[in-house]
């Protein structure tokens, strides 16, 4: 053992060596899966974005919940075309940041989507988040898939 510990030659044994390309293995790895990770929670935070400001955009767009939340839409109590079974019927435009009448192109990031306590599955670039405001002022939210 001593005779290990004094050796002066600067040879790297096999072992050192395989155990060096492991850990730099690992620590790629490591590295990988921490990117994947944050890239997910960093598109969940970009639908979570997506809801609220939906949620703001149709409270602003009929008059705190009490109309239709379409954008420029001409009818009002009732004989509006977005009005179905007594709800107020839009869809979230991201492109647009505003709500309309048909359903546009999906634009979810992650496969999963949450809103307050409900989940939603799809594949990215597959949902939309519709909008639904009833006669008493309350406004809900959901996803759905988008137009094909």
């Amino acid at each position: 053992m001593r005779r290990k510990l004094r050796d002066t030659s600067g040879s790297v044994t096999r072992r050192e060596v395989l155990l060096s390309v492991l850990a730099i293995a690992m620590c790629l790895f490591f590295v990988y899966e921490g990117m994947r990770y944050l890239d997910g929670q960093q598109k969940k935070g970009n639908d979570a974005l997506r809801v609220n400001t939906a949620e703001s955009t149709a409270t602003i767009n009929s008059n705190d919940g009490m109309s239709c939340p379409v954008r420029n839409c001409s009818g009002r109590n009732g004989s509006c075309s977005h009005y179905i079974g007594g709800v107020y019927v839009g869809y979230f435009d991201d492109v647009l940041n505003t709500i309309v009448g048909k359903k546009p192109e999906g634009y979810n990031e992650y496969d999963t989507m949450k809103i307050n306590d409900q989940f939603w599955h799809g594949a990215p670039g597959t949902m939309v988040i519709r909008v639904e405001v009833d006669g008493s002022g309350g406004i809900r939210l959901s996803w759905e898939s988008s137009k094909r």
